[in-house]
């Protein structure tokens, strides 16, 4: 008998070949993929087509979906993070992050058909023109750019005429949006979820937009990366805003989703005399703030807030919590990819965990809701308001406004 020897390709497992690819997209300089972003999702979709045709996804196409469907961190859109492209982050310089001007804010401010009633004001603080290192943060007189919002526009203020303004009979809700939220669509965002809390509220309240630089800056991890590292400056700007509202004794409530849930803990943490990145706020700590907190699918770490987490210090300052979680949330279950350490697991994806105690020593309360079942796989904040995150919001807030101090 004679054997027929057939020559044949070597075998590439399918996985590799969709690696491989991804990896020629990324190694592309964040210049050229802007020119070719418009392509670069469909070339990705063929890639997948054809590894099913020649073995199918070893992990299932579902999975394989669901890798594809996410690029960043993100507020607004389907969106994740990439497996590769682990780039290091900014030096800290501003960048290009644009601020929008009085008349172009009042152009979007028009256009969300704002119009708060006499009984309640809205606000909006800016820190994107400000640095982005913690290391540099002006903490001492922070140079905020304010606007107040009413009957559908705009007039640029002072940041002390706003916090002269703080009584201890008007509650505030602070309000801090998630990544690559551009400053011209933070308005309309913001207002979108105030309208969703505010008609299940039977009070009036003021609300602050606490506006930060997220402004999509390169892809995948690029970004993403990078703004998690803008976080700590952020929350160090939001602690001295914080640390008006608790002087002049003002009920407050504050809501972040994604990073801006980061930036919120951070600030609690740099309230109570916490450090970030090296740096505290100026004057002295704040403990038993009592503020009533909100999160919508945080990106921090799931032990961040214990007794030994980088922010254990946040609970100090809370009276409640409120955790809005999605454990089939395809963004926060890369989460990991931020340090690269598998161990690290979100707090908006593996829900409660645990807390560090509040400033008596009593047991922080949390009530958390996983959002799986409706949300799924998305990473976007609306489907949470969407699906009864508003009402649950409302009640929080309702508790801050029955504060006394």
């Amino acid at each position: 008998m004679r054997l027929r020897i057939i020559p044949c390709l070597p075998f590439v497992p399918p996985l590799s070949l969709y690696l491989i690819a991804t990896m020629l997209l990324n190694v592309m300089t964040d210049s050229v993929m802007h020119a070719v972003r418009c392509c670069a999702v469909p070339l990705r979709s063929l890639l997948l087509v054809a590894m099913i045709a020649i073995g199918g996804a070893p992990f299932g196409l579902n999975s394989v979906l669901a890798n594809e469907s996410i690029v960043d961190l993100e507020s607004g859109s389907d969106a994740g993070v990439s497996e590769l492209d682990l780039a290091e982050s900014s030096d800290g310089d501003v960048q290009s992050e644009i601020e929008l001007t009085d008349a172009e804010l009042a152009d979007c401010v028009s256009l969300a058909s704002i119009n708060p009633s006499c009984c309640e004001r809205v606000f909006l603080f800016s820190t994107r023109h400000l640095p982005f290192d913690a290391c540099r943060a002006p903490l001492e007189e922070t140079p905020y750019k304010a606007w107040q919002i009413e009957c559908g526009q705009s007039r640029s203020i002072e940041a002390q005429e706003y916090f002269a303004s703080l009584r201890p009979d008007r509650p505030v809700v602070i309000y801090v949006h998630g990544n690559r939220m551009p400053a011209s669509n933070i308005v309309n965002r913001a207002m979108q979820v105030r309208q969703t809390i505010k008609c299940n509220l039977d009070q009036p309240v003021d609300w602050l937009i606490f506006s930060w630089p997220s402004a999509q800056e390169g892809i995948a991890v690029h970004d993403v990366r990078r703004k998690a590292d803008r976080c700590d400056a952020q929350s160090l700007y939001l602690a001295t805003v914080m640390r008006a509202h608790v002087e002049a004794g003002t009920p407050l409530a504050v809501v972040g989703f994604s990073f801006g849930g980061r930036v919120v803990t951070g600030a609690l943490h740099a309230l109570a005399g916490g450090t970030l990145s090296g740096r505290t706020i100026p004057g002295p700590k704040i403990e038993g703030a009592a503020v009533d907190v909100g999160l919508v699918a945080p990106a921090i770490e799931s032990n961040w807030l214990a007794s030994c987490g980088y922010h254990r210090m946040a609970t100090k300052n809370m009276d409640q919590l409120f955790l809005m979680y999605n454990r089939r949330d395809a963004v926060l279950k890369r989460y990991w990819l931020l340090e690269k350490v598998r161990s690290q697991t979100a707090l908006g994806y593996s829900g409660p965990s645990s807390f560090a105690p509040r400033y008596d020593g009593t047991r922080l309360p949390v009530r958390s809701r996983d959002f799986s079942g409706s949300v799924r796989l998305r990473h976007v904040e609306m489907d949470y308001y969407e699906n009864g995150c508003g009402c649950d919001f409302a009640r929080l807030i309702s508790d801050a406004g029955s504060q006394s101090y």
